[in-house]
């Protein structure tokens, strides 16, 4: 698709997970004139240092900071026309000084961390969603930063199982097994890491076309238990853990008023029963045909990646460290670097929140 040439300064909030990929895309991309990363500084954090420099060897334009404000962002902007922000969940309300700085500092284009799911309401939550702090990041964009002529665009892509943790959304990979919340028979959106990566570059590069839209975007619709067959290999429920809905809603609960994080995991997999996890769940027009040089990944063919790289994993712990049970290693794709160590499984909901 022929790309706009209108914007070639490009700026992109976070360093590691989409952040990383996104920075790493966009340089490679050999479109834009500055590709800049804007991070917070961190002195102990060994692995994040070795990936700024990685960065910096590749020609990306560092600038780290301490504080999340208003003056900050407006230095971290300085001659950039668009900003992609790419931080995680608990940075998302950042994202509001982030647009103000942006604004004085002349950025034309923001484009704020979604790449998931679309903030559908719950029927039931008695709390805010995890996902309400996004839902006032857009009123920001929509209502203050439109009408003094930054432009904005919103990404829905829905879940990536090769960014999030599968266990979140209660898919053993290194055992075979897995927890299903309700009955598992509602589609979810899955688009894989790459996809999205080649979605955002795409659409950085076409401003005329892209910009104050909501583009939807899907590699694939699924349902959980169909992706739980191919986990467990079995037709029967073998390997498969029941949760009912309501005891998933009151462990969720329980996680939530105590601010426990671990909420989210729950939380996800409810949002997935409820429906909520599919970006078109109101028969909103999907956007693929805009990007026709875009062949997603089935969701299907992810998931058997991922369970052959996790059996690699366990092979090569194997190899190194000897007779290892199988039950006690786990590959965790949110670190993205094929790394084997252990981790615990999930305990049932009932239990209590320390134990998790």
């Amino acid at each position: 698709m022929a790309a706009d040439a209108s914007y070639s300064r490009v700026a992109v909030v976070g360093t590691g997970g989409y952040g990383w990929h996104f920075l790493k895309a966009l340089v490679h991309s050999k479109h834009f004139a500055t590709v800049r990363a804007v991070t917070r500084k961190s002195t102990n954090d060994t692995a994040k240092q070795t990936r700024i420099q990685q960065l910096k060897d590749r020609g990306v334009h560092v600038f780290e900071y301490d504080n999340a404000t208003v003056e900050v962002f407006e230095e971290a902007f300085e001659d950039i026309d668009v900003v992609v922000s790419a931080v995680a969940i608990a940075g998302v309300p950042d994202q509001i000084p982030m647009i103000d700085g942006a604004l004085l500092a002349g950025v034309k284009w923001f484009i704020p961390s979604e790449y998931g799911v679309v903030h559908y309401p719950s029927t039931w939550m008695p709390f805010s969603s995890p996902l309400a702090a996004k839902s006032l990041v857009q009123d920001h964009l929509g209502n203050t930063a439109k009408s003094k002529g930054m432009a904005h665009t919103i990404i829905y892509t829905g879940l990536a199982l090769d960014y999030i943790d599968p266990k979140s959304i209660g898919l053993q990979v290194a055992k075979h097994t897995a927890t299903l919340v309700g009955r598992g028979g509602t589609p979810v959106t899955f688009t894989s890491i790459q996809d999205v990566v080649s979605l955002v570059v795409d659409i950085v590069k076409r401003p005329r076309e892209m910009q104050n839209k909501t583009i939807r975007f899907a590699g694939s619709t699924a349902k959980m238990r169909d992706l739980i067959k191919v986990v467990t290999g079995s037709n029967c429920g073998v390997g498969l853990k029941i949760v009912s809905i309501d005891e998933a809603k009151e462990r969720f609960c329980e996680l939530a008023r105590t601010q426990n994080m671990k909420a989210f995991q729950v939380y996800a997999r409810l949002l997935i029963e409820e429906g909520l996890a599919q970006i078109n769940r109101h028969r909103e027009s999907l956007d693929n045909e805009l990007f026709p040089d875009i062949s997603p990944e089935p969701v299907r063919q992810a998931l058997e990646r991922l369970m052959a790289r996790e059996s690699a994993a366990d092979n090569l712990a194997h190899m190194k460290q000897g007779p290892l049970h199988r039950s006690d290693t786990g590959f965790s794709v949110t670190e993205g670097l094929g790394k084997v160590h252990k981790q615990a499984e999930m305990p049932p909901m009932s239990s209590s929140p320390d134990s998790e």
